[in-house]
């Protein structure tokens, strides 16, 4: 059937993404005229203001939909990588795809190709065992990838599961203390463990083979990811397999974050990953001398603390912590305490990628044009609490 018999119209990419380009601008200009003062005094105009802001926040919301497409288009590419993966291996594999109709923004999709290419590749390589294996073990002797989305409030969660053997925990700890990623002494959790495979040059395998031993992959999945202002999860079980999920926002156009200051610096902190906000006391604040680290004792727990400066090589005129404010942020380390001189509030901001010299922004994720016009770093809150 035509398609404009069935109401639909095919728009390039680029138009729409002029489009929202153009309601960032009429966002900004609109609060320009809204926050005026003058404005401000004509109680007349209240109700209109009120209504053109609740307008842009439609026209937002919508404009950003109409780059929605379904993840399927991206899942459904795998099946090809693994019957190829099935001929090269010798491994009889069945991929199972669920929750293909989610949305998420075209700009993100485009960007999920390879991490999924990564994470099957190994998950055939090391997780799923030859069919002779599978089957002293009681196994089907064909191997199980699926491949699932989920839509969990304003993010999506892909998530790749085989029916493999699972993580190699020692395995694992023993390479990571090889390359000194952890002292000969020490015992991590096993989140702890299982997050040093996303570690650059971090193998098991010695033998290098067409699929893996090289060291490379996973610590690709993981950048990209953060690019994404998302995150990864891992979890696993010995002889049933291991699951990992990719959490990213279902778009990046506009971001709800919470804008803070600091030294004379703006910088927006995405509201789903604050915990809280805090003004310490003096007596919450724990310093070990050894390594001049900070932690922040909340409520029977202590929280590390990450000063920006310190980050950015700018140590040496910090402020007491007691005359700061205090943001807590959820990572996949734990929560998390990074200082700031203020708290402007929260706002919608309009995101644009780090591009050319700011592309080296360390901790930045993207730069957000705020409603006053000036310009923000959008934290990546993974990096900044490392």
């Amino acid at each position: 059937m035509d398609e404009l018999s069935e109401g639909y119209l095919r728009i390039k990419a680029e138009r729409v993404t002029q489009l929202l380009d153009l309601v960032g601008e009429l966002s900004l200009s609109a609060t320009t005229v809204i926050q005026h003062p003058r404005v401000r005094e004509l109680e007349e105009l209240d109700g209109a203001l009120h209504r053109l802001e609740n307008l842009i926040r439609e026209l937002q919301t919508l404009s950003s939909g109409l780059r929605l497409v379904s993840i399927g288009t991206v899942l459904k590419r795998m099946q090809r990588l693994v019957r190829d993966l099935s001929h090269q291996t010798g491994k009889s594999l069945e991929l199972i795809i669920e929750g293909g109709e989610v949305q998420v923004d075209k700009s993100l999709v485009d960007q999920l190709h390879d991490p999924l290419v990564h994470l099957i590749r190994n998950a055939v390589d090391h997780g799923i065992e030859p069919p002779d294996e599978r089957m002293a073990a009681g196994k089907p002797p064909t191997g199980r990838i699926t491949l699932t989305a989920v839509q969990r409030g304003r993010e999506v969660h892909i998530t790749v599961a085989d029916d493999g053997r699972g993580l190699n925990r020692q395995a694992i700890l023993e390479r990571a203390r090889e390359m000194r990623l952890v002292a000969p002494d020490e015992e991590p959790d096993d989140q702890t463990v299982w997050r040093y495979i996303f570690h650059s040059g971090l193998s098991t395998v010695y033998q290098v083979s067409s699929l893996s031993g090289r060291g490379v992959g996973l610590d690709v999945v993981q950048a990209t990811i953060r690019a994404l202002q998302g995150r990864v999860l891992v979890d696993t079980s010995p002889g049933r397999g291991t699951w990992i999920t990719l959490c990213i926002p279902i778009t990046l156009a506009f971001l709800d974050s919470l804008v803070t200051g600091l030294r004379g610096r703006l910088y927006a902190i995405p509201i789903d990953v604050v915990r809280e906000i805090i003004k310490p006391s003096e007596n919450q604040v724990v310093r070990n001398t050894a390594d001049n680290s900070e932690t922040i004792r909340v409520r029977d727990e202590l929280i590390p603390v990450r000063r920006l400066s310190r980050f950015y090589n700018e140590a040496g005129s910090e402020r007491p912590l007691a005359e700061q404010m205090l943001v807590l942020v959820n990572t996949t380390d734990g929560p998390v305490g990074i200082p700031m001189d203020e708290i402007i509030g929260q706002q919608s901001v309009t995101v644009k990628p780090l591009q050319g010299l700011s592309s080296s922004v360390r901790g930045g994720a993207a730069y957000a044009l705020l409603e006053s016009g000036e310009v923000a770093i959008v934290l990546d809150c993974e990096q900044v609490g490392k």
